[in-house]
Formats: structure tokens, C-alpha cells, sequence
């Protein structure tokens, strides 16, 4: 044995984190840096990340402003007390003065009474939080002797096409055989996942199929070898908004298994149609749900456009008190949170208090902007077979021919003459789709975001679109 691998062998990586997924937005800007020398008058565009293009309220700048002049000035500090004070560590859970602002709006905004909240340093970290606190690698409720080691791993539910970040945490943090996420359809394939990546139908999770693994692991005990659910609404990456009444149908389902559902909502704010609006609760903006087994996840990044502050908060349901499975879920996760982070941020949580100030409306007005990019790209996509999405979120997904393979891209790349960037964007477009979803799609997708402007641009892509439509049918049928 050599020397080279003699140390290989001794300083080893977890195989957890070598087979867990690249994030796509680093990949992307790998990629970027092989090809800049071909734009370097315009640039490129990555679309591999989510960013919306305005900034934070001014209120939130001011609450920095305030902050940072408070413990400038000894007696401005020693008057307002430790609630000035932005260089110690503050509780697990959060700044109280946020923590309880946060608890108003949850209230007043999402229907949730009296949650527990949890501020956390962005959203990624809250579902971090939620796959450690309630993850097992081996479901440690297995009673039964006929169980394989594979069938008694702890297993979770996501959709595809999935947020990357969300498979990540899944599969770095909990590991077990196989959690790449083949949708599991296969049953052969199924019993030796940790993951199971569930179909859609136009962006609409398949509760059919979601009732029929639910069934298939349910134990004699009562418990179930699911452990927990995941569902992004508004959809990132669908870019698809669920109706009210379909969410509360997958509630009931997760509820009737003993199952925990997590609701990703960094996107509440851009219900751009309302389909989750409760016609029983008609000024509640974005209607939650207030049960024990759902935890809710919220985000600062996107509406407030604090994206940099990371800053994100988990709601869990404190019905039943001290006896209820959202207090359990809480008080057990602290523990987490200390382990990790402590707390977010003291001063991106004043940050983040100023910026509620702001309001929703302000929010919702920053929104708006984005329709005249979303009917743009809608209108330069009209030529692709299928397109979802577009009523929530920032996104929207067009369906490539069937087959589409990289001489398509390579070729529309070498042959287009509109905008050099957007042939690189479409280049790329093929890999972004591999990436994000896994190869979990029968047919390429192609997947970007909705941008205020570049009107120009997108009239380049539709004309992209129909060029590689056009060479597929007549040169790869």
C-alpha cells in the first residue's frame, strides 16, 4: 500500500456528507466561472438561486441604525437595558421582543393561536432542526422481529420535484442506505431507502400514493415507519400554490398515521392567486394550520428580502399544553438549537423586528412587481409542451421535449445568436434540472425564476425555446 492511499484511509470523510446531493447554487457558480470569458461585456445569469431584487424595509435598517447607536452611547445603553445589548448571546428560542411580535403576526396573519416560536438562523436551519429532533436512523418503536434492518430505518417524505436544501438535510444529517431519493414506486428499491420521493401532478403531491406508503408502514404499535412528511407551500421549485383545502387533506391524511408534516412556508407571501386563502377565515392572509403534528417553517429571506441577515422561525401548535406533541417537539428541539446555533443573530433578530414594522402590505406590494416578469417568462415558454407553476413562489417549470439531451443544449448554445449569457443559461438549464430534482422527472425540465424586467431577455429565451424545439424534432426524433 502506497502512501497516498494509506492516508486516505486514515483521515476519512463521513460517508454521509460524500453521498450527499452538491448544492446546485454552488455548482452553478463553478460552471459560470468555466464560461465567463464568453459574456464578460454583459455577464451571466445564474437562475440557480431564488433572490428577489428589492432590499429590506428601511425599517429594518433602522432598527440596526438604533441598535448600533444604543451601544455606542453608555447611557443610552444602560437605559433601555439588556434589550439594547447586541454582543451577548440572547435565549435559544429568540429575542423576546421578536418572539413576541413574531407570535402577533402568527396569530393575526396565519390563524395560529398561542404558538411556541423558535427564530433560527434562516429556514434551512429550522428544517435542520426539524430532521434531527424528529429523525431516527432506526426507528427505535420496531417491535417486530420480522422487520429488516432496511425496513426499520426511520423514513420521511418529500415530493418531487424537491428543494435540494431539504434532501440535503435529510441526507447529511440522517443518512441510512440509499437516501438519494429514487422515487419509490419501485418496491423492490423501496424497503432499503430512508427517503422516499413521492409524485406530482402538476405540482400537486399524490396523496394516493402518499396513503398508500403511509399504510404500508404503519405499525401494529400505532406508530408509523414514516416518520415525517414535507410539503413546500408555495412550491420551490414548482412554483405551484395548493389550495386550502388540499392542505388541510393531507393534514387529516398525516394525522390519521402518526405522521409529523412539516409546512415549508418561506413563500406565504407570494400566494400570488390566493389559493390558499380559507373562504371561512377570509381576512387571514395566509391561513395555517393549528395542529399538534404540524410544524410550520417561515422565512425572512424572500418577502423582506433579508436573505443575508438568515434569519427564519419555526411555529409549533401548543394545544394541550404541556401534554401536547407541538410542546414536546419544542422543548425537545431547544436542544438542537442550543447545539447548533444557541440563538440567531441578536442583531439580525432587531433587524428582523424592524423589518414587521414595515408591515405586510409592504410586502405584498414589493410582490407585485414581479408580474410583469412572470407574464413575460410565461409568454416566452408558450412553445413548450407543458408549463406549471407561476401561481406562487418566484418560479416556473417548462417540460422540454422528451429525451432532450445535451446535444440539444449544445447545440442551441453554438448556434444562437441573440444573447450569448442566455445560451449559456440554457446550456446550463439541463444540468440545473439534473441537479435540483435527482433524475427524478421522466422528462427534463427546465426551471427558472420570475424577474422583475429583462423583458428583452426573455423574448432571446422564447426564441431559444423554439429553436431547440424546432432542432429536436428535426434532428434527434
Amino acid at each position: 500500500m502506497n502512501s497516498s492511499s494509506s492516508s486516505q484511509n486514515k483521515f476519512k470523510i463521513s460517508n454521509r456528507t460524500m453521498q450527499t446531493l452538491d448544492p446546485c447554487v454552488i455548482l452553478m457558480k463553478q460552471i459560470i466561472s468555466q464560461h465567463e470569458d464568453k459574456c464578460k461585456d454583459d455577464g451571466i445569469f445564474s437562475l440557480a438561486q431564488g433572490v428577489v431584487h428589492w432590499k429590506p424595509p428601511k425599517t429594518a435598517y433602522e432598527a440596526l441604525a438604533n441598535a448600533a447607536q444604543a451601544n455606542l452611547d453608555e447611557n443610552m445603553a444602560t437605559a433601555a437595558g439588556d434589550g439594547a445589548i447586541i454582543h451577548t448571546y440572547c435565549p435559544d428560542e429568540g429575542y423576546p421582543p421578536l418572539i413576541a411580535s413574531l407570535k402577533d403576526k402568527l396569530e393575526q396573519q396565519n390563524g395560529l393561536q398561542s404558538p411556541h416560536v423558535m427564530v433560527t438562523s434562516g429556514a434551512n436551519q429550522a428544517y435542520v432542526n426539524c430532521v434531527i429532533t424528529l429523525m431516527d436512523e432506526v426507528d427505535n418503536d420496531s417491535n417486530d422481529e420480522k422487520e429488516s434492518p432496511q425496513e426499520m430505518i426511520s423514513k420521511c417524505v418529500v415530493f418531487e420535484p424537491y428543494y435540494f436544501n431539504h434532501v440535503m438535510a435529510i441526507q447529511g444529517v440522517r443518512g441510512g442506505n440509499n437516501c438519494g431519493g429514487i422515487a419509490s414506486t419501485d418496491d423492490s428499491k423501496s424497503h432499503a431507502e430512508g427517503l422516499f420521493v413521492g409524485p406530482t401532478q402538476q405540482g400537486k403531491p399524490d396523496l394516493t400514493w402518499l396513503r398508500s406508503r403511509l399504510e404500508e408502514y404503519k405499525k401494529p404499535s400505532g406508530s408509523n415507519g414514516i416518520r415525517m412528511v414535507t410539503l413546500v407551500n408555495p412550491g420551490n421549485p414548482t412554483g405551484v400554490s395548493l389550495s386550502h383545502a388540499f392542505l388541510k387533506e393531507i393534514a387529516q391524511l398525516t394525522k390519521e398515521y402518526g405522521v409529523w408534516l412539516i409546512m415549508d412556508c418561506t413563500y406565504e407571501h407570494f400566494d400570488i392567486n390566493g389559493n390558499n386563502r380559507d373562504r371561512e377565515n377570509p381576512n387571514i392572509p395566509y391561513p395555517c394550520l393549528d395542529q399538534e403534528h404540524i410544524i410550520h417553517i417561515f422565512s425572512f429571506s424572500k418577502g423582506y428580502a433579508m436573505a443575508g441577515f438568515r434569519t427564519g422561525y419555526l411555529a409549533f401548535s401548543s394545544k394541550n399544553g404541556s401534554e401536547g406533541k407541538g410542546t414536546l417537539a419544542y422543548e425537545q428541539m431547544l436542544k438542537t438549537q442550543d447545539t447548533i446555533a444557541i440563538c440567531t443573530s441578536r442583531i439580525s433578530q432587531m433587524a428582523a423586528l424592524g423589518a414587521l414594522q414595515a408591515g405586510r402590505e409592504w410586502v405584498n406590494d414589493q410582490v407585485k412587481t414581479l408580474e410583469v416578469g412572470r407574464n413575460a417568462i410565461l409568454e416566452a415558454m408558450s412553445s413548450l409542451e407543458e408549463i406549471i407553476g407561476g401561481s406562487g413562489a418566484m418560479y416556473v417549470m417548462g417540460k422540454l421535449p422528451n429525451s432532450t439531451d445535451d446535444k440539444v443544449s449544445k447545440k442551441f448554445s453554438s448556434t444562437n445568436t441573440y444573447l450569448p449569457q442566455l445560451a449559456f443559461i440554457f446550456l446550463t438549464c439541463h444540468s440545473i434540472s439534473h441537479l435540483i430534482f435527482n433524475s427524478n422527472l421522466p422528462a427534463r425540465w427546465w426551471n427558472t425564476l420570475v424577474l422583475q424586467s429583462f423583458q428583452e431577455a426573455f423574448v432571446a429565451i422564447r426564441d431559444g425555446f423554439e429553436f431547440v424545439t424546432q432542432t429536436y424534432h428535426l434532428n434527434f426524433v
